[in-house]
């Protein structure tokens, strides 16, 4: 799709696209298959800066949400219903875990489809670090279950009733991908600080991976890219 540098999305005139490797200052991720959209990274950046504003530590992680291979195609993956059901069931999960203390859940996600019949999302998530540090182990219980009280777990259990599924089914295998750093390969997630260069750097960059215009699924109707307002 993009064989030269457009300044604009070719299905959409009003995205702009960006080509460097620096945004607002800070290194963002410029891949081999295309540029990244900067109405996006804006939004990106401003949503940082706002959540830093708002809270002095914060725990971030980026996840892949994705449907079962075996999972047939439906009306689940025209919209982006699933996605918000997909918060609100989290959203009970962490009110549920009765933490010291309470935590909104804010976010930026990506909705994207390459060679696969279904969609994929990408999120990147924001807590309060003083309520969790740290997303916990990833793999089931000894049943085969999500049945833990860490972060993961509760993400797990949420994606799994968000698409209708029980959650005490034992043949679903961890759905829910946690993003790896690109230099250590292992998963990533980071605690901000708003007077920390270095986290708002590294954070920047995993959060351009969402604003990529490559798989896209732009001109079909609904978003492909949004943020929570609280």
């Amino acid at each position: 799709m993009f064989d030269h540098h457009p300044l604009r999305h070719p299905l959409n005139d009003k995205l702009r696209l960006y080509y460097d490797n620096i945004y607002q200052g800070f290194d963002v991720s410029q891949r081999k298959n295309g540029p990244l959209i900067e109405n996006y990274l804006e939004r990106a950046f401003l949503t940082l800066n706002t959540i830093c504003n708002l809270q002095r530590e914060v725990f971030v992680f980026r996840i892949d949400l994705r449907f079962p291979d075996a999972m047939q195609r439906s009306s689940m993956h025209d919209n982006n219903d699933v996605l918000a059901a997909f918060f609100r069931y989290f959203r009970y999960e962490i009110r549920k875990a009765n933490t010291k203390h309470q935590t909104p859940v804010r976010y930026l996600w990506a909705r994207e489809q390459d060679t696969s019949d279904k969609p994929h999302y990408h999120v990147m998530m924001f807590v309060n670090k003083a309520a969790f540090d740290n997303l916990g182990y990833f793999a089931p219980d000894e049943y085969g279950m999500y049945t833990l009280d860490n972060l993961y777990h509760r993400m797990m259990r949420a994606w799994l009733k968000a698409m209708g599924f029980d959650p005490d089914d034992s043949w679903f295998k961890q759905l829910v991908h946690v993003s790896e750093n690109p230099v250590t390969e292992v998963p990533w997630s980071r605690i901000l600080h708003r007077h920390d260069w270095v986290s708002m750097d590294e954070t920047m960059y995993m959060a351009s991976y969402l604003c990529k215009a490559y798989s896209k699924t732009i001109g079909q109707g609904m978003h492909v890219f949004d943020y929570s307002r609280a």
